[in-house]
């Protein structure tokens, strides 16, 4: 069973929020990325050898914040994570300083085990018993789960790529209750663009039959991003709310469940 080891890198201006990130090696050159279920593509950012590719196509991809971005897509030999090993692969080549992600056009293909707390994610792995969830699944391979809270419930798109768990300025507005204000933070979304938000501590949801702590949310207006969506989301479930349990997903098979 491939494994891949987690580099946990927590925000300098609020520790709760944090990136997870892997180490990679493309044509013998060190690359580190965003583990991102939140990007469909691959994607990274341009240096001399990745410049010298050819371009194949282009990929567009729209952020939390509303903006739309176009990158080209250039092919390259391979690309190894831990134990996790590709073939050759069309990757999006960012000029923005976005950072690079590994995304689901690799994740997807696999059964993966997100023990984020513990800095691993399992590749693969035979599960100890049928999972027990469906798995939402959109056209892009954004991976959806359900938060329930008393008298209310929320679309979430599972975000490995989220710092913070974003909740949409509507959902906050029509479920105040759910919500206390804890100031405001300063945001960058996956297209680098940055705004002031709203910070907020988010009552514990139940996702996957779990109760999970209130943990910190910023408030952000989904609308533009969900216009383009084919399931629109309510909430961005992000680092605060994923380290709270291991994940297994069998992206293939749509199918997922908590572990511990």
């Amino acid at each position: 069973m491939p494994t891949v080891p987690l580099v946990i890198e927590p925000d300098p201006d609020e520790p709760e929020f944090a990136s997870v990130l892997v180490d990679a090696t493309i044509a013998g050159r060190a690359y580190r990325l965003v583990l991102d279920t939140g990007a469909a593509v691959t994607q990274l950012d341009t240096d001399e050898y990745l410049a010298g590719l050819d371009v194949v196509g282009h990929d567009t991809s729209s952020a939390a914040f509303g903006g739309r971005a176009t990158d080209p897509l250039v092919t390259i030999p391979g690309l190894a994570a831990g134990e996790l090993r590709t073939g050759a692969m069309d990757v999006s080549r960012s000029d923005r300083p976005t950072g690079s992600r590994l995304g689901m056009d690799i994740l997807g293909r696999h059964r993966c085990h997100f023990r984020v707390d513990a800095g691993i994610l399992d590749v693969d792995p035979l599960p100890a018993s049928p999972l027990g969830y469906d798995l939402l699944v959109s056209a892009r391979g954004h991976p959806y789960v359900e938060l329930r809270w008393p008298g209310a419930s929320a679309s979430g798109c599972w975000d490995t790529g989220a710092g913070p768990t974003l909740v949409d300025v509507a959902f906050w507005h029509g479920h105040p209750e759910l919500f206390t204000a804890a100031g405001t933070v300063i945001g960058t979304d996956g297209n680098g663009e940055q705004a002031e938000t709203p910070l907020l501590v988010m009552a514990g949801p139940v996702i996957g039959g779990r109760a999970f702590a209130p943990h910190k949310a910023v408030a952000v207006d989904l609308s533009a991003v969900n216009s383009t969506l084919d399931y629109p989301m309510d909430v961005i479930v992000g680092y605060p709310t994923i380290r709270q349990a291991d994940w297994l997903f069998d992206f293939p098979a749509r199918r997922w469940a908590l572990t511990s």
